[in-house]
């Protein structure tokens, strides 16, 4: 008796394979980017919530800066002029709003914002993938929530 696979039994493996292959890499790729956008804006969010408690433990106030003119280069965190938290340029796949030239958040020593409140929106562009807003209120508290669709031209709903 002869061992192994026939060329016709190693074609059809080969060809499920690829069909298999082709459903699955767009699902990918679209996994990939929702998991972008999470991270970019719970990054965000994090940053907030670092400046806010630091603010009120040190007694000063402390800012969320972006590191050029935009929240997509990254921001840092400073508690006076130190700064206390870095954070990288985000992947050319996020978009930013605004995407006008960025307003730095300034936390003063009581938690809350006395300058900057206001609401940034990371999405991915011509995507179904709904866009993360994340919203600082003048009582200091920031919040993060999915936009009701994934065209975030028009901010959050």
């Amino acid at each position: 008796m002869p061992r192994g696979f026939s060329v016709v039994e190693l074609m059809i493996v080969v060809a499920v394979v690829a069909i298999f292959a082709m459903v699955a890499v767009p699902n990918m790729q679209e996994l990939i980017a929702a998991s972008r956008v999470r991270g970019a804006s719970s990054d965000f969010y994090a940053s907030l919530v670092a400046a806010r408690s630091e603010a009120i433990k040190r007694r000063t106030t402390a800012t969320v800066e972006p590191q050029a003119t935009y929240w997509s280069t990254g921001w840092k965190v400073k508690v006076g002029s130190n700064t206390f938290q870095t954070v990288d340029a985000l992947p050319n796949t996020i978009s930013v709003l605004p995407s006008t030239a960025a307003t730095t958040i300034t936390y003063g020593l009581n938690g809350r914002v006395t300058a900057g409140a206001q609401t940034v929106v990371f999405y991915v562009a011509a995507s179904p993938i709904k866009a993360r807003c994340v919203s600082v209120e003048p009582n200091g508290m920031p919040r993060v929530r999915m936009d009701s669709n994934s065209d975030a031209s028009d901010g959050c709903n």
